[in-house]
């Protein structure tokens, strides 16, 4: 018994060993860095302007559902008021309209917001793309700061520690908006380029409209003097 206790020890003994050798070893081959979406998502205009539009247009949905129930309810309630006044046939027509309506907006009712709904594919249009343009740039960065692994913060990890210049949220954020100012930039110089040429041909269209209008005036006065 001893023994086998002993061998036992000894056997969990050698799994800690290796793993804490496993762990130095990694720690000093493996880069680890992280970021935080929400802080990086909630400094992009960008993002702020997609979120709006998509509560806005999620908001608007939900209002009328809301609408819509509320006149079922009361087509229902003023059914019921005026049962006594009406014959069974009459009653059981209009109950079935109602019911009728209350299966239209439930399916209306899936259509926003069912599994695959229209609130679906508006995150996928509007926010999505963002998300997409956040994750290039951390990949970008972590390759080319050799990180190995890079983690969310914001996310459901538990953090106990994080070293701050471990943290790369800056990097990715200020990676972003310098190509946003570039593609501004390049938007501007292609408009003010174009603003010049436009510029160039109003100009050369004057000065031909003047060349003509003095050839002309030249043939009237020749005219004239014959």
């Amino acid at each position: 018994m001893f023994k086998l206790d002993f061998f036992k020890s000894k056997f969990i003994y050698l799994i800690c060993l290796l793993f804490f050798s496993n762990l130095n070893h990694a720690q000093k081959t493996l880069r680890i860095g992280y970021v935080n979406m929400d802080y990086i998502l909630e400094n992009l205009d960008d993002y702020k302007t997609a979120t709006e539009e998509y509560e806005i247009r999620l908001n608007m949905w939900k209002k009328e559902i809301s609408e819509r129930e509320v006149e079922i309810e009361n087509k229902l309630k003023e059914l019921e008021i005026q049962r006594p006044l009406l014959t069974e046939t009459l009653y059981n027509d209009f109950k079935e309209e109602i019911d009728f309506e209350k299966e239209q907006l439930e399916l209306y009712r899936q259509k926003r917001f069912g599994p695959n709904g229209d609130w679906v594919a508006q995150e996928k249009i509007l926010i999505q793309p963002i998300q997409d343009e956040v994750l290039a740039a951390v990949q970008l960065i972590a390759e080319r700061n050799k990180f190995d692994y890079v983690y969310d913060k914001s996310s459901a990890i538990v953090t106990l520690y994080s070293e701050k210049k471990y943290d790369i949220s800056e990097l990715v954020l200020k990676s972003i908006l310098r190509q946003e100012k570039l593609e501004n930039l390049e938007i501007d110089f292609t408009d003010d380029l174009i603003q010049k040429r436009r510029d160039s041909l109003s100009k050369v269209n004057e000065l031909r409209k003047e060349s003509l209008q003095r050839k002309r005036d030249s043939i009237l006065k020749a005219r004239k003097i014959k």
